[in-house]
């Protein structure tokens, strides 16, 4: 069974991962555009939300998800 502190370091993971990978696109200057475009932003928002809704489930310890 998956317990909340274990499903929390899971989404912090994938967060972390997600926002990452975001960032090494923009330096490897994929894409037409140069700089942090608007779909790049809101990759790194909900990069950023998946980091904190992890955080809170983390911090909700050992109890069943």
């Amino acid at each position: 069974m998956v317990t909340k502190r274990q499903l929390g370091l899971l989404v912090v993971a994938i967060g972390i991962v997600g926002i990452a990978g975001i960032i090494a696109v923009d330096f490897l200057g994929a894409g037409d555009w140069s700089g942090f475009g608007p779909l790049q932003q809101m990759g790194t928002g909900l990069g950023v939300a998946a980091v904190i809704v992890g955080l809170i489930l983390f911090q909700l310890g050992d109890r069943p998800a």
